[in-house]
């Protein structure tokens, strides 16, 4: 048992890929463990515009049947489109039913982090930065006065904290990969001759740089590779995308397959020889954890969350990286990746896996960086107030953004 260990989680309403899934993963995880383990969110009474075709993270941890106490609210338009002060506001409201003391994780939202900074007194923050980006790091430069533990995803991304924030406390900064619950291994080989590669993520110029695939694709062709690239995933510029593809004659090397359910792009992955990653910055890719779960070896760009494991000493046989936009030496890494044997190759990958991403590896971090501040002795919340001008302020505002909305789309 965890002696009575505390932990809670405040995300935002919907499934948004990787912060999301590990929030949900982690909370079941550690309820798992023992810990009385309490998840904050809100309730949408209508589906969301920004939540179309997504599931709630309250959906997700139904679904598992764990231990995890919810603390929710029904929310409709008036919370999606109101001011981020009244998102704030109801945060807060939810969070004054937590015992006093239990530390607080946070997901990527600002009206999450504006409301849990706010009550730090009551429930210590633990902040996490998902990605080398400037939102994140626009967060920690905000409100790293009210933070007990800031969990950065990557070395870069704790290098990065350190350089900017002149003054900020460094033994409150750790370095914690979002983990995954590991798939028993389940290694495939696949039949022929035909090199499997595999995209997973956003369809998306912006971070993903798809555009690249097409090139790294081409120059395969040129060499005279044998090769099949599945895509799986949507976004923005998926149709970009497919125009690049049918435009270099690369259509029939090319399978785009949309979302897929975590069991099957596991599948996928279990049965591909390399995931390609062409981004131009990250956090520590979910896909990437997943791949090398799954025995599937990786090529990708030399950001943060994937450099961190160039050196290491399991990465020989199944990691490659390559510079941002440098396609001939990405052509270099999947020739060097794909020449290892496949049984070598694959176990290489689980065992890089298993020794850096499962969830317990993560789950270890983070309660040795909770042990180092002390939940008990903490104040009393007080209950949040929010003038009634500035409720009706926000109503109006949220009836103008939904009725734009609606009209924009028909």
């Amino acid at each position: 048992m965890a002696e009575n260990k505390k932990i809670a989680f405040l995300c935002h309403p919907y499934h948004r890929g990787g912060v999301t899934r590990w929030m949900a993963d982690a909370a079941i995880a550690f309820a798992g463990r023992g810990w009385e383990v309490y998840f904050i969110t809100v309730e949408p009474s209508v589906v969301f515009f920004s939540g179309k075709g997504r599931e709630t993270l309250l959906q997700l941890l139904q679904k598992e049947r764990s231990s995890v106490h919810t603390l929710s609210v029904r929310v409709g338009r008036e919370f999606e489109f109101g001011t981020q002060a009244y998102r704030s506001f109801v945060y807060k409201k939810l969070l004054l039913n937590l015992p006093s003391g239990t530390p607080v994780i946070l997901s990527d939202d600002p009206a999450v982090w504006e409301a849990a900074c706010a009550m730090h007194d009551t429930y210590p923050v633990v902040g996490v930065l998902h990605a080398d980006e400037a939102y994140y790091y626009s967060l920690a430069k905000r409100y790293f006065k009210s933070v007990s533990v800031l969990a950065c995803v990557s070395e870069r991304v704790k290098r990065t904290v350190i350089e900017q924030i002149p003054g900020i406390d460094v033994e409150a900064i750790y370095t914690i990969p979002c983990g995954i619950n590991l798939p028993a291994a389940h290694f495939r080989q696949h039949d022929g001759n035909i090199l499997q590669l595999v995209y997973v993520g956003r369809i998306t110029e912006y971070q993903k740089r798809v555009s690249d695939l097409v090139k790294v694709c081409s120059l395969l062709q040129q060499s005279n590779t044998a090769f099949h690239l599945n895509i799986i995933g949507d976004g923005g510029d998926k149709a970009m995308l497919e125009n690049k593809f049918k435009d270099a004659g690369l259509n029939a090397a090319v399978t785009f397959h949309g979302w897929l359910s975590q069991k099957e792009v596991s599948e996928w992955l279990s049965g591909s020889d390399i995931l390609i990653l062409t981004s131009d910055f990250e956090g520590t890719p979910i896909a990437m954890m997943e791949a090398l779960a799954a025995g599937c070896g990786l090529v990708g760009t030399r950001v943060s969350g994937i450099e961190d494991y160039e050196l290491h000493p399991l990465a020989n046989d199944c990691l490659g990286l390559f510079d941002v936009g440098d396609i001939r030496d990405a052509i270099i890494k999947i020739e060097k990746i794909a020449a290892v044997p496949v049984s070598m190759r694959q176990q290489s990958a689980r065992n890089l896996a298993e020794s850096e991403f499962s969830m317990q590896v993560c789950l270890d971090k983070y309660g040795k960086a909770i042990a180092t501040f002390t939940p008990a002795g903490r104040s009393i919340a007080v209950k949040p107030e929010m003038p009634v001008s500035s409720i009706l302020y926000s109503r109006i505002i949220a009836a103008s953004r939904a009725l734009k909305v609606r009209l924009k789309k028909g």
